[in-house]
């Protein structure tokens, strides 16, 4: 980088260069620090575990006893079920959503039935009352009506 644009590339970040090394030998530190904390021994507390020593406590190996081989094995057997099941999610959902879709064409027909059903009950009953009342006129007045 150009000395004289080395404050612009700093305001663009928003971090000078000296707080970035500082930001990252913290963060070397911290992950030096830990790394121990990783190979401790861990206690079995009746049906808790520890990491400190309890009584009637006993010690648990934690190391994983497989070899590399094993490990990527197992972490390509992983992502194969992830996209098996993944592929299966996405196959209930599409026959899910079809299944709803179903329903709501059919509740929509139900309607559709239920609306003519009306329809055709109020033409009826407009029907029998028409009837009844011509048989009115003509039971009131038989000359008056042809």
């Amino acid at each position: 980088m150009i000395p004289a644009f080395a404050h612009v590339a700093s305001h663009l970040t928003g971090v000078l260069p000296a707080a970035r090394a500082v930001v990252a030998l913290v963060a070397a530190g911290l992950a030096w620090w830990s790394w121990p904390a990783a190979a401790q021994q861990v206690y079995r507390c009746g049906n808790a575990y520890a990491h400190a020593p309890c009584p009637q406590g006993r010690p648990v190996d934690v190391a994983d006893p497989r070899d590399p081989a094993q490990v990527e094995q197992a972490r390509a057997q992983t992502a194969r079920d992830q996209q098996l099941a993944d592929q299966l999610h996405r196959e209930n959902a599409a026959r899910e959503a079809a299944h709803r879709k179903a329903l709501l064409a059919e509740a929509k027909q139900a309607q559709k039935m239920a609306a003519a059903q009306r329809r055709a009950a109020r033409a009826r009953e407009r029907a029998r009352k028409a009837a009844q009342q011509l048989a009115t006129r003509k039971a009131v007045s038989p000359k008056a009506l042809p």
